[in-house]
């Protein structure tokens, strides 16, 4: 299947807007981690903090002439935003787990949360956050 123009264009604009909403993530999570230490809550509070620029960016700008009403979109883009925490903060945590258990990163600091997280983020924006987020979130008619 081939992508025309303007899928390209929505395509690149997704992306531009994952890659905005993703530094306010990860600044989020280095933070987070620097005060706590904890993965799992470093992790959820990037995602909330990104999750809510992505939103409003995509809104606004990425998916411009939805159908839904803003409450439409906040309900669903919601649902959707809790699978990505949920792949994110379970992917980061288990992709950490996984990297110490074989050895080869032996610190748990924040420059191991950080690779994990990105090689993690990279996967769900593709394979979850942009096809759930063009075809439910903001559905064209």
């Amino acid at each position: 299947m081939t992508m025309g123009r303007n899928g390209v264009i929505e395509f690149s604009k997704a992306q531009l807007s994952s890659l905005v909403s993703t530094a306010c993530d990860f600044l989020a999570t280095a933070c987070m981690f620097r005060l706590t230490h904890h993965v799992v809550a470093s992790t959820a509070s990037g995602a909330f903090v990104g999750g809510a620029v992505n939103c409003a960016i995509n809104y606004c700008w990425t998916f411009k002439g939805t159908c839904r009403t803003k409450k439409g979109v906040v309900c669903r883009y919601i649902i959707v935003w809790l699978g990505s925490m949920a792949l994110n903060t379970a992917g980061t945590e288990w992709g950490v787990k996984l990297v110490r258990w074989l050895g080869l990163w032996t610190a748990q600091n924040l420059g191991l949360v950080m690779t994990v997280k990105a090689v993690v983020a990279v996967v769900v924006a593709v394979v979850w956050n942009f096809t759930t987020q063009k075809y439910y979130v903001y559905k064209k008619q």
